[in-house]
This record gives structure tokens, sequence and C-alpha cells, in this order.
């Protein structure tokens, strides 16, 4: 089946779009009380395509269903995820290691919560998606550790997060695998090097893993888990980046070591019957769509990162491993952080600033998240030439 991934759609007034990446949410990050009619978002990971049509049919008949009370995740879901995992990265685990949430920071803090005692440390490799409102609301501290950064490529500086992982009070790590925002997959040499580290000094990893299924031709990636074991591992997974389902609020985690599953406890959450339908339906159906996604991202990521390389060599910038989005860096133009902003809001682009990300060399980056149809990520390119070149 071909997808369609050039149709441009209009998520900002569409009658049943509630789009909040084209709608309050971008209006207010430029101060504006709505955006203009030419705005491109690219702030956020929330993919501007229609999801797969299987997906889309069964929901149709979830609808027709009428009857849409408590509902509860069933075997049949269970059975979706290990088949999915299975046959993409050949992990293996049984259906008893899943635990639904409704989204992977309502995972990650849950993790906090049960598996760390108020005061302890949660450290995070930065720049990195915050995690902080998952650490600090509950009470825990939030301890950061650089990665080195060497031509726009992060690596883990071991003895700096080894010596976090010795502090006593430092009993849980969140790793983002792959990495948002600078789009690393890690390796298996890494993964292994980082759990042998946490697991020596009794620190848990969660591992959130939202965006394995975005990966780069050629690249490998590998779940933490199936590389390392079970032990003293929590993995994040979820259908939202995947399949541009974010607003089902359907996520899982996976947790596999007896004595970490004893700790967690149970849990007992309802779903939405149209959330269930699309794990079930992406899950087992939609393998062909991704796959075709990935295919058009490499060659749009390849013809947005040539244009920059081309036209604007002071950024720098780097193609992705795994995810959909890019991480500049626009320190060459020795802006100010409000004049950096000026300069996108001036063309109507909403991004993410990189002191969102709290990196300790600078605020001059900015994420952009590449997941709208080609013509609309070129006319952005257009847009950044003018606004830092013309």
């Amino acid at each position: 089946m071909k997808y369609d991934f050039d149709e441009v759609i209009d998520r900002a007034h569409d009658e049943f779009s509630f789009s909040a990446k084209w709608g309050l949410w971008a209006a207010r990050s430029l101060d504006l009380d709505e955006l203009p009619e030419d705005t491109i978002c690219v702030q956020t990971a929330d993919m501007d395509y229609r999801t797969a049509p299987e997906i889309t049919e069964d929901l149709k008949k979830a609808a027709e269903h009428g009857i849409f009370g408590y509902s509860m995740m069933n075997n049949r879901y269970y059975e979706a995820v290990c088949h999915w995992f299975h046959e993409r990265f050949g992990w293996d685990f049984p259906a008893g290691d899943i635990i639904y949430t409704s989204g992977t920071h309502t995972a990650v803090a849950e993790c906090v919560k049960r598996l760390t005692d108020p005061g302890d440390g949660v450290i995070v490799t930065i720049p990195c998606y915050s995690y902080r409102g998952d650490v600090e609301p509950n009470g825990r501290v939030y301890v950061t550790v650089d990665l080195h950064c060497e031509d726009n490529y992060y690596t883990v500086d071991y003895e700096a997060f080894e010596k976090a992982c010795a502090e006593e009070k430092n009993t849980m790590f969140v790793l983002c695998h792959p990495h948002n925002p600078s789009g690393r997959v890690f390796t298996v040499e890494e993964l292994t090097k980082m759990t042998e580290i946490c697991r020596k000094h009794h620190v848990i990893v969660v591992s959130d893993e939202v965006h394995c299924d975005i990966i780069r031709k050629g690249v490998d990636f590998q779940p933490l888990m199936k590389v390392v074991g079970p032990e003293g591992v929590v993995a994040c997974t979820a259908v939202n980046k995947t399949f541009n389902l974010a607003g089902l609020a359907m996520s899982n985690m996976v947790i596999s070591d007896p004595a970490l599953k004893e700790r967690f406890g149970r849990t007992f959450g309802f779903g939405s019957p149209f959330g269930i339908q699309a794990v079930i339906s992406a899950y087992t159906k939609g393998g062909p769509w991704v796959d075709a996604l990935n295919e058009y991202l490499d060659d749009m990521l390849a013809a947005f990162i040539d244009f920059v390389h081309e036209k604007m060599p002071r950024v720098k910038v780097r193609m992705p491993e795994g995810s959909y989005i890019t991480w500049l860096d626009f320190t060459d133009y020795g802006l100010t952080d409000d004049e950096l902003a000026q300069k996108f809001k001036e063309q109507h682009m909403v991004v993410s600033f990189g002191k969102g990300f709290e990196p300790t060399d600078g605020h001059q980056w900015v994420r952009m998240c590449l997941t709208s149809p080609k013509s609309v990520i070129m006319e952005a390119c257009e847009r950044m030439y003018r606004a830092f070149e013309s």
C-alpha cells in the first residue's frame, strides 16, 4: 500500500483537529493570541501525517460498536505488544511484564515515586528532553551529568557519569534512547558500560525508548533490556511517536526483574477503547506504514541537512541516528537568546530553544522536529535562510 506523507493537512482550523502543536500552545510561545496563517510549527515531536489507515479503519469499527464504558487491556493487547518487539527487535518478554500507563512522563514519575525515596537523586545526562517535572515535584533531586560533545556529536563522559552514580543518594538514572534532542542511538558498547556502572552502584535504570521505531537506514537500535538483561531496568515504550497517536495516551512499561516488579507494586488502570484498539492495530498491522515513514523521513531529513550545510554553513547540525529531531547550533551568529528567538518569530516559525534542554555550553541551540511534509520543511529552510543569511 502507498502512503501519502506529502499531503498538507490543516491542523490549525479543522473542526476535529484539537491540535496543541498548531493551537494556543504554539501561539503563546510567540506571545500571540493566535498564530499567523502562514506559521510553520516544528517545535514538538508530533507528526503532521495521518496515522496508518489500518489503524483508522479499526478505530471506525470501535466507534461503530457504540459503547464506550470503562475499558481495560485484554489478552489481544498484550499479545500485540509482545509481537511487535519480538518481530522488530528480537526482544522477548512475557505479557505479565507489561504495565500500562497514560504516557511516558507518567511512567517516569511513577518509577521515581515507587522505586526511590524522598530526597534521592535521579540522574539525567544533558542536554536532554526534560524529566525535571517528573522528579522535583515528587521530592527527589534532579542530578545532571554533561554528555561530551565534539563536532555536534554526543557521547557519554563515563568518568563524570560514574562519579554521579557513586553518590549514595543517587539511586536512579533516566536514559533517553534514542536520545532527544541529539538524535543519538547509543551503541551496544555504550549501553553495556552505562548499565555496568549503574549496577555497580545499585542505580536503577529507567530507559525511555519511545522513539525506538524511528531509526535512520543502516543504524542499529537495540533495546537496553535486550542488551543487558532485566536486572534493575525499566523500559518505557509507546505507540505515540511511532504512529502519531499521542492524543490517545497509550504507553507501556516493561519490568522483567522480579525484585523490581515487586518493589514497583500493583497497578490498575483504565484505557480508552480507542486507545486499546489503536495499540492492537498498530502493533499487528502497522509495520509496512512505519517502514514507509522511515524511508520518507530519511529522504526529507537528508534534504534538510544538505540545505543547512550548503546555504547556512555557520549552523552546525548532524543527521540524527534516531527520531525525526534535529539539534542545530547557531552559536557562530553571535546572537543573544532574545535576538535568536526574534529571528524565528519574524519568520512565523515555532521552534524549541536550547535552554529548555539545559545545555551547559550555551543556549544558542534550536531543536526542530521535522515531522511535516517535505514541502513544508523546505519552506522552513528558506525562511531560516532569509532570517540568518539574507
